[in-house]
């Protein structure tokens, strides 16, 4: 399973967190636009997923460079 670490509103956002965390040797999912439509509209996210067993490590990671907002 993947679980949710970040999420960006541009997907060059997303992509060079996913960059960064292939470079230091984590496994995120490849770019993927959310497909959820809510009351509200489009929910227009790029999400950034790693593996549950590679979440708390890449999370403390993220923290560490400065992105504080790691969900």
């Amino acid at each position: 399973m993947f679980k949710r670490i970040y999420a960006f509103r541009y997907g060059a956002e997303a992509g060079t967190i996913i960059s960064l965390l292939k470079n230091n040797g984590y496994h995120p999912l490849d770019l993927q636009l959310s497909p959820h439509i809510g009351s509200a509209g489009a929910d227009i996210y790029y999400y950034v997923q790693v593996p549950e067993e590679e979440y708390e490590s890449a999370k403390q990671f993220l923290v560490t460079l400065g992105y504080k907002k790691v969900i």
